[in-house]
């Protein structure tokens, strides 16, 4: 895939590669310095002391340092704070050298909330090149460590045991540009344990560079909007940067976007249990290529993501909203991000949830595609119109992406849409043929009658093109809705609607892609996803279809598709006949 550049920038590391100290060397009673950023993007420190170290079987190399923080800055954070994963602590050895040891990584749910564990950089730099684990070290405490996955449960489990040590990850997800009302389609998406805070609105700042105790960014969105985790460098070694010191994802190989990210303050313990930085992704500057036990390995400079560009216009507040974003090519979360990114410049040219008919175009192009899909498509609502259109940009996308034969990936996707209040929702009442004698392959007139949600009968007469197989005689032709869900009769419920309709409505996508992918067994695995894709493209609400006898069920390909621009045809049938001239 090409590198993109939308909200990127590159800098690059300020110094080579600090010196190490193995864990063989590491000893209880050692103090050095932690250094992390806890406000905007100055780089702060303050001590600890190293109180053990300890074989760990489900911890990253099967050893964890066990440390205890403090100092001014440690009173004022409340104690070790989520954000903090990558901390590098320095201890100076025999030698008189400042060393690294390691990443503060883990929290231990303790009152004071300052007993934590580092993650041993020479783990980290074995990982990150592909060497083997470490030589597990000798305790001089023998009490088990358990990883868990956030500090209640790290307390939760010290209560019920108190021989146990329970240790949990000082991370969270971080969102910024995103409307509160989408932040729950997210959240399901990442899951029920994922934490996320949110700023808004999203500011763009320059690129900081990063360095040992610098705020970064496991980003999967980056740009006018950013989804990730903020975390802190651990080390740089020219190009490669290593923090976080344990999983972000646990992907392994993995190809998420690497960033800066700025703090705005440190939420001490008091208020939530747990101190956290309350910060924001900031600019992508390269891509994490390794997510592992024992930390991120990223590097800085080309980025290879998908671009999403995504534009709405209103026509009745003559507003209109221009996003740009860059999706790490993640298959599994590149449709619901699409998602987001085709509803937020909606709800921001019209202030939130409306009414009225949304036309939709999604071209995608690039990357794998050896030629453009482009997807249309209208949608009606008398109270929320982003609900029934959500999953526009993302049905497409889940097929080529999520579909069981072959993985297309993308490199741009354009989204267009634009929304005018009148709520142009239709049910046919009544159709005829113009001439009512015609020969196969002959053009003619569709002649609809259709009533208007809300409103009087209208007259609508729209061009057809005869079937060629037609047999001569009489033939009746039942009119239908091409697709019947465009439309949406009900009051708003925007929450519901997202949350419920559109996990369901990619579902419903993907199963309908596998059936038609399995009828495809005579064609290539690439055509196959294309052509159940191209297919897809062509279920229009706006457009009737004529189906003969002998074409009862309405499937896909059935019968004739006849466009009504721009209206969305959602009820009602009818029988126009014709004679069939020899």
């Amino acid at each position: 895939m090409a590198a993109v550049a939308a909200g990127l920038a590159v800098a690059g590391p300020a110094a080579a590669a600090d010196p190490i100290m193995p864990l063989s060397e590491v000893r209880a009673g050692m103090t050095g310095t932690a250094y992390t950023v806890v406000r905007g993007t100055t780089i702060s420190s303050f001590p600890v002391t190293v109180t053990d170290v300890q074989p760990a079987p489900d911890a990253p190399g099967g050893a964890l340092i066990l440390i205890r923080a403090e100092g001014p800055l440690i009173a004022e954070t409340g104690g070790i704070a989520q954000g903090m994963s990558g901390s590098p602590v320095y201890v100076t050895g025999a030698d008189g050298v400042r060393r690294v040891i390691g990443a503060v990584s883990y929290g231990q749910g303790d009152e004071g909330n300052v007993l934590g564990a580092v993650t041993p950089i020479e783990r980290m730099i074995a990982v990150s090149r592909g060497a083997q684990a470490l030589e597990r070290p000798r305790s001089t405490v023998a009490r088990p460590l358990r990883i868990v996955r956030n500090r209640a449960a790290a307390v939760s489990a010290q209560r019920s045991a108190p021989g146990t040590r329970a240790l949990y990850p000082l991370q969270r997800w971080a969102v910024a540009g995103m409307s509160p009302r989408l932040v729950p389609l997210l959240q399901r998406a990442l899951g029920a344990r994922a934490e996320l805070q949110q700023t808004l609105p999203r500011s763009l700042r320059p690129a900081v560079t990063l360095e040992p105790g610098s705020s970064m960014t496991a980003l999967v969105a980056g740009g006018d909007y950013v989804v990730g985790a903020i975390g802190t460098v651990t080390y740089v070694d020219g190009s490669t940067i290593l923090g976080f010191g344990h999983p972000f994802t646990g992907a392994g190989t993995t190809r998420l976007l690497l960033g800066d990210g700025y703090i705005y303050n440190v939420v001490p313990a008091p208020i939530r249990g747990g101190s956290f930085k309350f910060g924001e992704p900031g600019t992508v500057q390269g891509m994490i290529t390794g997510d592992r036990r024992d930390g991120l390995v990223g590097r800085i400079g080309p980025v290879e993501a998908i671009r999403i560009r995504s534009t709405a216009r209103d026509t009745m507040r003559e507003t209109r909203s221009d996003m740009d974003v860059v999706l790490a090519p993640q298959p599994e979360l590149v449709p619901v991000l699409s998602d987001i990114l085709q509803l937020e410049p909606l709800l921001r040219v019209r202030d939130g949830v409306t009414y009225g008919t949304l036309s939709v175009t999604v071209t995608i192009r690039g990357g794998d595609l050896p030629a453009p899909i482009v997807y249309k498509n209208v949608y009606a609502a008398a109270g929320d119109v982003l609900g029934v259109s959500s999953g526009a940009a993302s049905r497409p996308l889940t097929v080529l992406l999520q579909n069981s034969v072959k993985l297309f990936e993308p490199g741009t996707i354009e989204i267009e849409q634009t929304l005018r209040p009148r709520i142009d929702a239709m049910r046919i009442t009544s159709a005829r043929i113009v001439p009512a004698r015609v020969r196969p392959g002959q053009k003619a007139r569709l002649v609809l009658t259709v009533l208007r949600f809300r409103g009087d009968p209208e007259r609508i007469t729209v061009p057809v093109t005869m079937p060629r197989d037609l047999e001569p005689g009489r033939v009746s032709f039942r009119v239908v809705p091409n697709s019947p869900d465009g439309f949406d009769p009900n009051p708003a419920d925007l929450t519901a609607s997202l949350l419920g309709e559109s996990a369901a409505a990619r579902g419903r996508t993907l199963r309908a892609a596998e059936a038609d992918l399995r009828e495809l067994q005579s064609v290539p695995r690439g055509q196959r996803v294309l052509r159940t894709v191209r297919r897809l493209a062509e279920d229009r609400h706006d457009a009737v279809r004529l189906l003969a006898s002998g074409e009862e069920q309405e499937y896909l390909d059935a019968g004739v598709r006849v466009p009504v621009p721009d209206m969305v045809i959602y009820g009602g049938r009818a029988v126009a006949r014709v004679t069939v001239l020899d």
